[in-house]
Order: structure tokens, then C-alpha cells, then sequence
């Protein structure tokens, strides 16, 4: 995980809300995944490209393709940032949110149901609600 992540992550624990629980939660497994910076690689730009995005994000996405990752985890589906960060990406899929709560359930990780109420839980704070994503997703964890 890029270091420009964590700082972010760091700024949303001061949050009393869902975003600065996630945030405590990801801080919390620190054990779980490394700290690289991007820019310090020989096969990436030495300061950080300008996308439009912003500087998780793209430093996300230096390091994910610098990594040859299979996919770039996002919650940027619904506006003008997902094609963006498609754009940018030099192989790894996308991955939106509800897609991989979806996948959990898929495989085993969550039940259905599970993964229902987490999109349930999470989507009022992210403006999901009225996303015809989300509303595929969850019409194909009810079949």
C-alpha cells in the first residue's frame, strides 16, 4: 500500500462515522499488508503523475501497475473517475466495492445474505442508494 494511503486513512480516523471505522479497522491490520512507496521503484516515475485523481489514488494506481497486480480495488464507480482510473490502469482489473463484497459471498467469504447487509450497512454513506451498479449487484446475491 502506498504510504500517501495511509496517510489518508490516518486523516479518516478523526471521523465518528463509518468512514473513520473503516479506516480504524484497515490501520488496524497493518500486519496484513506492507507500506511501498511507488515513486522509490526503478520502473515508475520519480514524482507522481497528474491523473486528476486524487494523491491515493494515483499513487494507487503507480503502484498497482507497477506491481502487475490482478486488480485495483476502488469504490470510484459512478462518476467521472472510474473510466479515468481505467484509463490509467496498464492491466489490473478494476474492482468497485460492491463487486467484491459480491465475490465474497461467491466464494464462500460471506453469505448472501451477509453480503447484502453490508452493501445495505455501507451504501447510505457512500451515496449507493439510487447506483443501478449496486442495484445489479445485489439483484444477483437474491438469485
Amino acid at each position: 500500500m502506498p504510504p500517501e494511503v495511509v496517510t489518508e486513512l490516518q486523516d479518516l480516523t478523526q471521523y465518528q462515522d463509518i468512514h473513520g471505522a473503516a479506516a480504524t479497522n484497515a490501520l488496524v491490520a497493518r500486519d496484513f499488508y506492507t507500506i511501498e512507496d511507488p515513486h522509490e521503484r526503478t520502473e515508475t516515475p520519480d514524482s507522481r503523475p497528474t491523473f486528476g485523481l486524487d494523491d491515493g489514488e494515483t499513487d494507487g494506481i503507480v503502484f498497482a501497475n507497477a506491481r502487475d497486480v490482478d486488480g485495483f480495488l476502488t469504490d470510484e464507480f459512478g462518476g467521472t473517475n472510474f473510466p479515468l482510473i481505467h484509463a490509467v490502469l496498464q492491466g489490473p482489473r478494476i474492482v468497485p466495492t460492491p463487486r467484491l463484497i459480491s465475490e465474497y459471498a461467491r466464494n464462500g467469504h460471506l453469505t448472501d445474505e451477509e453480503a447484502r447487509t453490508l452493501l445495505s450497512v455501507i451504501s447510505p454513506h457512500r451515496s449507493w442508494d439510487t447506483s443501478p451498479y449496486v442495484t445489479q449487484v445485489r439483484e444477483r446475491l437474491e438469485e
